[in-house]
C-alpha cells in the first residue's frame, strides 16, 4: 500500500510538471502556426515533393496533437491519482469496522481520491499512465523527426536554435546537428518497449502478484523521465526554431513547377475528364523532368490543354500560393 500510494504521489508531481511543459509547447506552436500561416513550403509524401502546404499548417498539426495529449493527461489524472489502501489482501482487515472512514481520512490528508475498491492487484491505472505517456513521446518523436528532416543540408528550411556547445561536431567544424531532435527521437524509440513491460505486468496472480508489480518499479519512472526529457528538448527546439523562408521558396521551384501538376490536372479534369486530364499532365511532367524544362513550357505545347485552359489560368494554377486549399481556415480551427 505504501509503495503504490507513494508512486501515485510522485506521479502527481510528475504530471503537474508535464502539464506545465505541454502548455509551454502549445503556446509556442500556436505562435508558430499564426506567424507562418502564409509561409509556403513543399508538402512531402514518401519523403518526396507532393503539393504545397504552409508551415503554419504544419505547426498547427503538431499543436493539435499536443492539445489532445493535454486532454488525455487531464482525463487520466482522475483515474490514476487515487489512494491505495487495502491491507494484505484488499479487505482492509485490521482497521476495524471504521476502516472506510480511515481510508477516506487518509485520502483527504494526501489530497488523493478514494477509489471504490483497493486496486493493488488491478494495474490498469498505472498502465494507463504509461500508455498515455507513450503516446505523448510518440508525438514528440514525430515533431523531432520533421525538424531533423527540414534541417538536412539538402533541404535547409528550418534549424534548431544555435548556441555555444550545442549541435557542433567534435571533428567537423561546419556541422550543425539536430541534437534536441535526437534526444526526442531516442526517447520515442525507447519508450514503446518500456510501455510493453507495463502492459505485460497487468495479469497479476490473485491478490498480490509475483514479480509483475516489481517490474513496474524501475519501468514507470523511466518512462516518466524520458517523456519529461523529450518534452523539454522539443520545447527548446520549437522556441528557438529558425525558419528559412527563402530556402522554402527555392525548394518549391526545384522541380520547375511539377509540384503544381495535381492542381493543373484537377482544373483540366473539368474539361477533359479526370482520366484524360491525369494522363496528359502526367506525360507532360515526365517530359519536363526528362528534358530538364519547366512544366509550364511543356504544358503549353499540348494543344488540348491550351484549348481547355487559357494561358492566364495556367499561370495561376502553377503558382503554389493558389494551391493551399483551406489551410488558413484549418490553422484558425
Amino acid at each position: 500500500d505504501a509503495q503504490d500510494t507513494g508512486v501515485v504521489l510522485q506521479l502527481r508531481r510528475a504530471l503537474d510538471l508535464l502539464d506545465e511543459e505541454l502548455t509551454r509547447a502549445s503556446d509556442t506552436l500556436a505562435r508558430l502556426a499564426d506567424r507562418h500561416r502564409a509561409t509556403v513550403l513543399a508538402g512531402r509524401t514518401w519523403l518526396q515533393h507532393a503539393q504545397p502546404i504552409t508551415f503554419g499548417l504544419k505547426s498547427a498539426g503538431w499543436l493539435s496533437a499536443i492539445e489532445r495529449h493535454r486532454i488525455r493527461l487531464a482525463e487520466m489524472r482522475r483515474r490514476a491519482l487515487v489512494l491505495q489502501l487495502g491491507s494484505a489482501v484488499g479487505t482492509l482487515d485490521g482497521l476495524g469496522p471504521r476502516a472506510l472512514e480511515v481510508a477516506a481520512l487518509l485520502a483527504e490528508s494526501l489530497r488523493l481520491e478514494l477509489p471504490d475498491l483497493p486496486w493493488h492487484a488491478q494495474r490498469d491505472r498505472l498502465a494507463e499512465v504509461a500508455t498515455t505517456l507513450g503516446l505523448l513521446v510518440g508525438t514528440l518523436g514525430k515533431i523531432a523527426t520533421d525538424v531533423a528532416l527540414l534541417m538536412q543540408t539538402e533541404v535547409g528550411e528550418a534549424f534548431e536554435p544555435h548556441a555555444p556547445g550545442r549541435g557542433g561536431s567534435s571533428s567537423m567544424p561546419q556541422k550543425r546537428n539536430p541534437v534536441g531532435s535526437a534526444v526526442a527521437r531516442a526517447a520515442a524509440l525507447r519508450v514503446p518497449g518500456l510501455v510493453s513491460v507495463m502492459l505485460s505486468s497487468m495479469p497479476q496472480e490473485h491478490e498480490r502478484g509475483l514479480g509483475g508489480w516489481h517490474a513496474e518499479w524501475e519501468t514507470l519512472p523511466e518512462i516518466a523521465k524520458l517523456a519529461a526529457g523529450a518534452l523539454e528538448q522539443v520545447n527548446q527546439v520549437l522556441e528557438g526554431l529558425q525558419i528559412d523562408e527563402a530556402r522554402m521558396r527555392r525548394n518549391l521551384e526545384l522541380t520547375q513547377g511539377a509540384i503544381q501538376a495535381a492542381a493543373v490536372a484537377a482544373a483540366l479534369a473539368q474539361q477533359l475528364g479526370r482520366q484524360q486530364a491525369h494522363e496528359r499532365v502526367a506525360e507532360a511532367a515526365r517530359r519536363a523532368a526528362t528534358q530538364g524544362r519547366p512544366l509550364r513550357e511543356v504544358l503549353a505545347e499540348d494543344r488540348a490543354i491550351l484549348a481547355a485552359l487559357p494561358v492566364s489560368e495556367l499561370e495561376r494554377l502553377l503558382d503554389p500560393r493558389h494551391a493551399l486549399g483551406v489551410s488558413d481556415a484549418l490553422v484558425d480551427r
